[in-house]
Parts: C-alpha cells; sequence; structure tokens
C-alpha cells in the first residue's frame, strides 16, 4: 500500500495507526529505540498527512515503561492482544468486552489475533457473546486471502464477517467505531527520538558477538540480539553453556518444518545494535557453529531508518559435531543501505548451536575489482558540450560515488554521440602520454558505444581524446573499478597504459575462416603466465561481413563472439579472455572475406586459482543466452538470464564479464545491463539501429540472485546474445 491508498481510506473514515518503525519486539529494546520506534514511526505517518492518536504493540509485547513512551510520544491508547474471551482454550475466563472507557487506555483488551485456525462462527462469537452485557470488541486481522500463511483470513469469511456487523448495527444492537472513535482525544504533538549510539566503526562491528552479555527479558535472547522467523515452521531457542569461547552460546531446535527459516540475529532495528554500513563496500561475516542440519547466513540490509529487506544468503554449511567456523563475503551494500544485519539459520528440522560471531569491512587485495551498479559519471551534452576536433574532455573517478580516492583502474562504458565527421577515441590515464591506441571508431552522425578498462591518473581522472576533424559527445557510465597497488594475488588485474600488441594492417589481413595469435604472457613487462588478459579488438578494412571470436590459444574454437562487421565497416569492442598457456591470444576470423585486427592491451589478471573477494576467474566463453532461441525481447521490456551456479560459475559470484550483442532489432534503440532486483540505472550499454548487429562487452554485478537483467529501450523488438568469459568473487 502507497502512501496516496493510505490517505484514501482515510479519506474513507478509516484510521491509520502506529505500529513502529520495523516491528521489533519492544522488550528486547533499550529505552532510546524503542523511543525511536514509537515516536518517530507517529512521525513519519504524521508527515505522511494522516491523522495518527493511536498504537498497537508489535507482537501485543509491552511493558509499563513502554506504555509510559507510547504515551510521551504523543498517542491517546495503544492495544494489546488475548485479554477478552474467544474459542481458544487459553483464554477462558476472560472479560467478554473491553470496558468503556478502559481501565488502561495505553493497554486496551482485545481477543487474540484471528488466524487460519478460526471459523466464521468463532469470529461472529466474538460480538455475540459481548452484546448482552455491552463493552468494547476489537477485532485483529493480519492477512486476508494468502494462501498458506497462518495467519490468514479468506476473503469469503472476511466478508461474512462485515456483512454480520452490518446486520447487527442495522438492528441496533452494535456501533461500529474507529478507535479513535472510542478513545477520542485531541491530536497531541509529534515528539522526536533520541538519535541511536555512535556505530561501532572498526574492527568486528556487531555489539555482544558472543551473546556473553544478557538481554533485559529474563531467559530470552541476549542484548542485541532477538530470534527471528517466516514461513510453517516450529521452534525453540535458549542460551546454552555449551560455547565456543566464554559462557554462552545461542542454541536453536526446530521441531517441526514446512518451508522459510528460523535464526538468532542481531535486531532489525534503527541503530540501537545493528551495524552500520557503507554501500559499495563489502562486508565479511564469520561465526562459529555445530549443528545436526545444513545451515546458512541469511543477511538483511535496512535503507533510510527502519525499511530493511531480505538481501542475499550464503552458500550451505554441512552439519557438523564440533564447533566449526564458516565464513562469507557480502557481495558491495547496495545503494542507500544504511546498516545490515545477519544470522546463521536453521532451513530444517535439527538443533543449530552459534556462537562468536564477526562482522568487519573486507579489505580487497591489490588489483580486485569492486563492482558498481551502472552509474553516469560524465556526459558532455549537459555538462561541458561536445569534445573539439583533436580536444580532449577528462572525469573525475576515484573520490566520486562511493570511489575510493585512489584507485588503479576503472571500468566504464563509453559512447559518442552526434560527431559531425568520422574518427575514433582513445581513453588513457589522465596527466599521462596519450597512447597509440583505440577505444571506439566512429562514423559521422553515428551513435557508438564500447567498454573500456583502463587506468586512472594519479588526480583520479581519466581523460578521453577525439581524433577527428569533427566534434563528438562523449558518455561515460561507470560499472566498477580496480583496488589501488600491485597486483599479487591470483586474479588480482594489474592494469597497463593502453599498448598496441597486434595491428595486421602491418602484415597480412586475416583470411576468411583464419586464425590470427598474438602473444601476450611474456611480452611488454607483462609476466609469462597470466590467467586472462582485456585489450580491445578493432576491426577494419574487411572485405564482406563477418565476427570475430576471442579464446585462449590451443583451446577449442568456442560458439560465441566479440565483435560483428559489415563490409568496410570498423568495429571496436573491449575483449577479456583467458590466455593460453602458450601465453598466447587467438582470434578467429568469420568471415567469406579477409579483415584486418588491431589488439590494444590495457591489463591482465595474474595466474592461479582466485579466491580473494574482488579476483577473476576465467572461464571459455560461453553463450549463456540467445533469444533467437526462444522470443525476442519486446519494445521497453527486460529478459534476466542466470550467471551465478552455472556453467562453471560459483553461486558465490559477485560480478561478471560477458559480451552482448543485439541482432534483428526493429527499430533502433539501446540496451542497459544491470543486476537483477536493482534499480533500472541512467546508463547504456550498447545503442543500435534498426537491423544492425552490434555487440559490447559488459562488465556488471549480478544480482542477489545470481541474474543479470537486460532492459530493451527500443520502440521495436530485439534479440540479444550473451557469452560470458568470467566472473568475479
Amino acid at each position: 500500500m502507497n502512501t496516496a491508498q493510505a490517505l484514501a481510506l482515510q479519506t474513507a473514515g478509516n484510521e491509520i495507526a502506529g505500529h513502529s518503525i520495523t516491528h521489533p519486539d519492544l522488550a528486547y529494546a533499550d529505552t532510546g529505540e524503542v523511543t525511536r520506534q514509537v515516536c518517530d514511526d507517529r512521525t513519519n505517518l504524521t508527515n505522511m498527512g494522516l491523522r495518527v492518536t493511536n498504537f498497537a504493540y508489535p507482537y501485543a509485547s509491552s511493558t509499563p515503561a513502554i506504555e509510559t513512551i507510547v504515551q510521551q510520544c504523543g498517542y491517546n491508547s495503544a492495544r494489546g492482544l488475548g485479554d477478552i474471551a474467544s474459542q481458544i482454550p487459553a483464554s477462558a475466563g476472560m472479560p467478554l468486552a473491553e470496558t468503556i472507557p478502559p481501565a488502561d487506555p495505553y493497554l486496551t483488551k482485545a481477543p487474540d489475533q484471528i488466524d487460519s485456525t478460526w471459523t466464521l462462527q468463532n469470529m461472529k462469537d466474538l460480538t455475540l457473546k459481548a452484546e448482552p452485557a455491552g463493552g468494547w470488541m476489537q477485532y485483529t486481522f493480519h492477512h486476508i486471502n494468502v494462501a498458506n500463511n497462518p495467519l490468514n483470513v479468506s476473503t469469503a469469511n472476511f466478508n461474512a464477517l462485515i456483512d454480520f456487523l452490518v446486520a447487527e448495527q442495522a438492528a441496533g444492537r452494535i456501533v461500529v467505531k474507529t478507535v479513535d472513535q472510542v478513545i477520542g482525544g485531541t491530536v497531541k504533538s509529534n515528539p522526536a527520538g533520541p538519535p541511536p549510539p555512535a556505530p561501532i566503526t572498526s574492527g568486528n562491528l556487531i555489539r555482544n558477538p558472543g551473546f556473553e552479555t544478557a538481554g533485559p527479558v529474563v531467559g530470552g535472547a541476549p542484548s542485541c540480539w532477538v530470534p527471528g522467523s517466516y514461513g510453517n515452521n516450529t521452534y525453540t531457542y535458549s542460551t546454552v553453556t555449551a560455547a565456543h569461547t566464554g559462557t554462552a552460546a545461542e542454541q536453536l531446535v526446530m521441531t517441526t518444518y514446512a518451508d522459510g527459516d528460523a535464526k538468532v540475529l542481531p535486531p532489525l532495528d534503527t541503530g540501537q545494535c545493528t551495524p552500520s554500513v557503507t554501500p559499495g563496500k563489502r562486508y565479511t561475516m564469520s561465526a562459529w557453529y555445530n549443528s545436526t542440519a545444513n545451515t546458512q547466513f541469511e543477511v538483511y540490509y535496512r535503507l533510510g531508518q527502519g525499511n530493511w529487506q531480505y538481501w542475499t544468503s550464503s552458500p550451505l554449511y554441512l552439519p557438523s559435531a564440533a564447533y566449526t567456523q564458516v565464513t562469507f563475503t557480502t557481495p558491495p551494500v547496495p545503494p542507500g543501505a544504511t546498516a545490515m544485519t545477519m544470522g546463521l539459520t536453521l532451513i530444517s528440522t535439527g538443533t543449530l548451536v552459534t556462537d562468536d560471531y564477526s562482522l568487519t569491512e573486507t579489505v580487497l587485495t591489490p588489483g580486485a575489482f569492486q563492482p558498481l551498479t551502472p552509474a553516469r559519471l560524465l556526459d558532455t551534452r549537459s555538462s561541458s558540450g561536445p569534445v573539439a576536433p583533436g580536444g580532449t574532455v577528462s572525469f573525475q573517478v576515484a573520490g566520486v560515488d562511493g570511489i575510493p580516492a585512489s584507485v588503479s583502474a576503472v571500468t566504464f562504458n563509453l559512447t559518442v554521440a552526434n560527431p559531425t565527421s568520422f574518427g575514433f577515441v582513445t581513453a588513457y590515464a589522465s596527466g599521462t602520454a596519450r597512447p597509440n591506441a583505440s577505444n571506439l571508431n566512429y562514423a559521422t552522425g553515428q551513435i557508438v558505444p564500447n567498454s573500456v578498462t583502463v587506468p586512472v591518473g594519479a588526480d583520479g581522472k581519466v581523460t578521453l581524446y577525439n581524433q577527428s576533424s569533427g566534434t563528438a559527445q562523449l558518455i561515460a557510465d561507470v560499472s566498477g573499478y580496480y583496488v589501488a597497488g600491485a597486483a599479487v594475488a591470483p586474479g588480482a588485474f594489474q592494469p597497463i597504459a593502453p599498448t598496441r600488441f597486434l595491428d595486421t594492417r602491418n602484415s597480412t589481413a586475416v583470411p576468411p575462416d583464419g586464425t590470427v595469435s598474438f602473444q601476450v604472457g611474456g611480452a611488454s613487462g607483462i609476466p609469462a603466465t597470466v590467467s586472462a588478459v582485456t585489450f580491445n579488438l578493432t576491426v577494419a578494412n574487411p572485405t564482406s561481413f563477418g565476427f570475430v571470436s576471442a579464446y585462449a590459444s590451443g583451446t577449442a574454437l568456442p560458439n560465441a563472439s566479440n565483435l560483428n562487421y559489415a563490409t568496410g565497416q570498423i568495429v571496436p569492442n573491449s575483449v577479456t579472455v583467458p590466455v593460453g598457456s602458450d601465453g598466447k591470444v587467438t582470434l578467429y576470423n568469420r568471415s567469406s572475406g579477409t579483415a584486418q585486427l588491431i589488439a590494444d592491451v590495457s591489463g591482465y589478471y595474474l595466474a592461479g586459482t582466485a579466491t580473494l573477494p574482488g579476483t577473476f576467474q576465467a572461464i571459455a566463453p560461453t553463450r549463456f543466452l540467445d533469444t533467437r532461441n526462444t522470443t525476442a525481447v519486446p519494445a521497453n521490456g527486460t529478459i534476466s538470464f542466470q550467471i551465478a551456479g552455472l556453467s562453471g560459475v560459483p553461486a558465490s559470484a559477485v560480478a561478471t564479464i560477458f559480451n552482448l550483442t543485439v541482432a534483428n532489432p526493429t527499430s533502433f534503440g539501446f540496451v542497459t545491463a544491470y543486476p537483477s532486483r536493482a534499480v533500472l540505472p541512467n546508463a547504456s550499454n550498447l545503442n543500435y539501429s534498426t537491423g544492425q548487429i552490434v555487440p559490447n562487452s559488459v562488465i556488471i554485478p549480478v544480482g542477489a540472485d545470481g541474474m543479470v537483467k537486460l532492459f530493451n529501450a527500443s520502440s521495436g523488438t530485439a534479440q540479444l546474445i550473451a557469452d560470458v568469459s568470467g566472473y568475479f568473487l
């Protein structure tokens, strides 16, 4: 329900009441957190234009101290649950209705919440049994027509109850009112809650990581920890002395299980306990556990003050009779996130004991890649204007949009628009000599994109040079950066100033269905053994149409392509590809004509198996998506495809490199690639005209579900192909 719908409900005569910011069990929170939850919730609702005078305790959990805070926050009443007689055996002997006025307006009595076990007659009986003596009856519903939910009430039963109440009111036996109409009172002021305590900013960010400090509720969860669950299951939790260190550990016992999970974790609060986090950074969590069943970390993040969302889960960890430590590193924290919480879970019947949690900011090794949701850092159309003939434009990378002040290299999608003549663009580190290399070639009036990975200058900038007799508009959409420092870990990236390693124009054009290989390992300062290389590949002077595939020398030709071209066309594309055991890369020209090929290398990945966060593992180029085998992507439509967990890519992959190709578009448009479940960014990866075949390399984070989404911004359909060449951990 959005704000407009809530306001419409209020206008129709209904009342909107407070219920806290994040729905915590307030008995487990300190005074400051309770005050924020109660007061700031009322302030937020009031700022939406709602008239808020009454409160409902989450989980019906209250104490005299919490009742006082509710009163101080300006509420006129607050409701509990379970104090009125119903068909539930434990309520036998309780009053049949609340009195008017109630004895305690800040803990008004109500029957238990209605759930899927209640019959229509059970619901009617609440009113029928209260009518003889009179009083006040408050019905509590949680879900209407939500199948398989234990708190569900069917639409038919709910509507029948409403019809019953209408008939009882028409007969003069009851009056239906809002809580505000029953309690009355003026709308009071909205005091603000206190600011949350200062977060822990270094070392272990978890408060009470070993459960040694008891919580405020005797026999309840330790300080700064709460139980949590969802789905259909039954569990208990307790503090036990069989600790990994110290004297306390937390035990979960799942006795029945249909779906969902159970866990003990730092509360989803406004800042009392949960660790603060920074968007774009990664965090490493660990815990010690023993268990009779599989377990895994479940992770949530908070947007703003109290909007908590499920984020991701770790791989499954096997049962263990002895204490075992497990570690999981998150993907980059999503934009707007302010806090994180996590815990090991039970997802089946069994027993789980956990202790000694840790959450620390991940320190990435030099040369590690940090993916970003694409962000536009340059658009000369709205800033400096077109780049002059033979001119340059520089844009700031370091220190912008969460990028550190010092980075070794950056990856971005470069697009030229509205060029007044033909030409090419070269990207290089600001403050360095312009290299003999190019990143994209264009014709007059053409819109051309290409992925670029390039070193960043000492001033944190990248420079773009426009080699043309005309002007050109340039756009840069950044999708990640590499950590500064000399790369030493397997899979780490070492940038180099763009250097020309191959130019067949100085020798012989590649024949039809022919290949050419060029040396990478041991050349121009590159180590003799590397796992993969990044270079800009350009085709020139082709005598027919065709495509080029790049792959490791000595391996089988893959079913994949890196660039497509038409007769006489000059086409560039960025390529990241494994290097053969002989240190070479092979280029295959699939065409009935010859083609000249140029390769400008901008960096390489160190040899060895990648294990550290942010390091890269190359795979043989593999086709993960080809809509020509299914259905074209519709106009302004999207398609998602799975990457993590398929074809050798592990479920823990956080980003990927793939070659994206558009084919057979029925109109002009562009494609944007972005992580599944993320908001569509203001960025693009390739632009195309009607009927054109256009490729471009994409480096992009994968979503929490391991998928990437492609958006076709066009009034026509388009076929999309994705050939994956590697992944980042």
